[in-house]
């Protein structure tokens, strides 16, 4: 008797609609961002006294010559980026994924550019200081990150994801010391970067396919930068909150240098809550069926 071969029922779509309506979530709050913060900041007497304040306290004495990692990010840096990211995804054997890494760094970066050039600063609290919505410095640092995130296997990640924050909040910082960008400049440049991200993330291929390359590796390297980001985000914000009350709260007039680090703190904080946000979303604080501490041990 013949028998017809069976066929295998075919793979739910729940994963995938689940996975790409989140990141779809995430773009759109980014897209939101963009245009709240720069009404609220830019284009109110409050906003602009407020983050003037800060400018008050940058002094000569805080350009430590630092300017050396805000000068890394360049035209020809980001190319040479852009070469080498899609290079690492052609060699995995994801070069779709690689071109959807390019695109958050591209993407970014001009669209960064584009709403510095549209966008206005009218005069309405005594500021005469030109447009600096948003930082184009901090959005290719971030931009960056999640691009080479998308490249890098996922037992990596959490060294990359470490490596990357830090660098990406010297960067905020240091645009706020100098002088160069507000609170609200790094705000919209950590909105421009996750937009483009979760566009590419929910439009794009699918970045682990559950391949040797995906394993997660331990759990001990991704429990501690869970918590790490969580922490250093709450302390960054707390310290800023402090900041701000000494500086407004002072006899009298305005302390302008509490008032600076509370923007640098904020600052930090943003950019280290959109890293936490993308670590906790991409479930790397989860332990995978291929995590070794979760394998059944052969008897």
């Amino acid at each position: 008797m013949t028998r017809t071969p069976e066929r295998s029922a075919p793979e739910s779509r729940g994963p995938t609609v689940s996975r790409r309506l989140r990141w779809g979530v995430v773009a759109a709050l980014g897209f939101v961002i963009v245009p709240l913060v720069y009404v609220a900041a830019v284009l109110t007497p409050v906003g602009q006294r407020a983050e003037d304040a800060a400018l008050g306290g940058v002094r000569d004495s805080d350009l430590f010559g630092s300017d050396t990692a805000l000068n890394v990010i360049s035209v020809p840096v980001i190319s040479l980026l852009v070469v080498v990211i899609v290079a690492v995804a052609f060699a995995r054997r994801r070069l779709a994924v690689g071109l959807g890494a390019a695109a958050v760094v591209l993407a970014s970066a001009a669209t960064s550019t584009l709403v510095k050039r549209i966008a206005v600063r009218p005069e309405i609290a005594q500021s005469t200081t030109p447009n600096s919505y948003p930082s184009g410095h901090a959005t290719v640092a971030l931009a960056a990150l999640f691009a080479v995130l998308l490249v890098t296997p996922r037992r990596f990640r959490p060294v990359v994801t470490v490596v990357g924050a830090a660098y990406a909040v010297f960067v905020a910082n240091q645009t706020v010391v100098y002088g160069w960008h507000r609170v609200s400049d790094i705000v919209g440049a950590c909105a421009v970067a996750l937009c483009w991200l979760g566009l590419v993330r929910a439009l794009g291929p699918r970045v682990d396919r559950g391949e040797r390359g995906d394993r997660d590796g331990r759990r001990g390297p991704r429990r501690v930068v869970s918590v790490l980001l969580l922490a250093a985000t709450g302390v960054t914000l707390a310290v800023g909150v402090a900041a701000l009350v000494v500086g407004v709260t002072g006899g009298g007039a305005y302390d302008h240098e509490a008032i600076l680090v509370a923007g640098r703190m904020a600052s930090s904080a943003s950019v280290l809550a959109v890293v936490t946000v993308v670590w906790f979303l991409d479930g790397m604080h989860h332990a995978a069926r291929t995590d070794p501490d979760t394998l059944p041990t052969a008897r």
